[in-house]
């Protein structure tokens, strides 16, 4: 029988089918290994500080220092992790961090940083309830393992005057079948015959998406890094008047 040899590609692999949501045995069946063996790579890789492959820590930052000046803001991450990017945002005020997975939260509360508060939640459902206690941040990070459109039109109700930084996998990097296919077109009017109009179709819809919650949005950068886009946004409070141009004379 022969041995079955890891290779850095098929590592990253392995992370991205994890993040899209694969069980242990369909990753181990689609790549031809063990269950066992699978387990322990990806748990291996999760724990590793050298994973920054995958989550792009760096050249997320760098694009946060082109957009953030202020300080004493209050930020909300919906993915903590393993609290990588809540250090970075503790410089400039109070964070408040979410992860479902209860192994991230408690490693980020053990970092004890000042200001930094991670709750173990679902963040597609806890948006529900910061938004009907009216909470307001001056910052939102959404960066999902996988799609971020369940958070929309929602989050936008949470900024008054700030940014939202936004991560969307490449396209194509999703497992394509006719759910990824159904789910491109209902949130985001995308359609793989049209590869060339991905970022614009998204672009419009995150223009449809805040006009939902009363808010008037500029999309200052999208930065493709490796698989995934990040997307800068600065969200404001608008009329709808002023947004969509209608002058009413009183």
């Amino acid at each position: 029988m022969n041995k079955f040899i890891w290779c850095p590609d098929l590592e990253e692999k392995v992370v991205q089918l994890k993040q899209e949501g694969k069980t242990y045995k369909q990753i181990a069946n689609d790549i031809g290994s063990t269950l066992s063996s699978v387990k322990h790579k990806i748990r291996r890789l999760q724990q590793n500080d050298n994973l920054d492959k995958y989550k792009h820590t760096k050249e997320k930052i760098e694009q946060l220092d082109r957009y953030l000046k202020e300080t004493d803001i209050y930020i909300l991450e919906t993915h903590c992790g393993f609290g990588s990017l809540s250090e970075y945002y503790n410089l400039f005020g109070e964070v408040l961090s979410i992860d479902i997975d209860a192994n991230r939260v408690n490693i980020l509360n053990g970092l004890g940083l000042e200001g930094v508060a991670a709750k173990k939640a679902d963040s597609e459902k806890e948006i529900y309830s910061l938004v009907f206690n009216n909470c307001k941040f001056d910052v939102v990070d959404i960066d999902p393992y996988g799609f971020p459109s369940r958070y929309f039109p929602h989050c936008f109700h949470l900024i008054d005057d700030g940014f939202l930084f936004l991560t969307f996998p490449v396209l194509g990097v999703a497992q394509i079948n006719k759910i990824t296919i159904q789910h491109y077109k209902s949130f985001w009017d995308v359609t793989l015959d049209e590869p060339e109009k991905y970022i614009d179709r998204i672009k419009e819809k995150l223009f449809d998406y805040a006009f939902m919650a009363k808010k008037a949005i500029e999309v200052l950068e999208v930065l493709r890094i490796d698989r995934i886009y990040r997307f800068v946004i600065k969200v404001r409070k608008e009329s709808l008047l002023k947004i969509v141009g209608l002058e009413v004379n009183r």
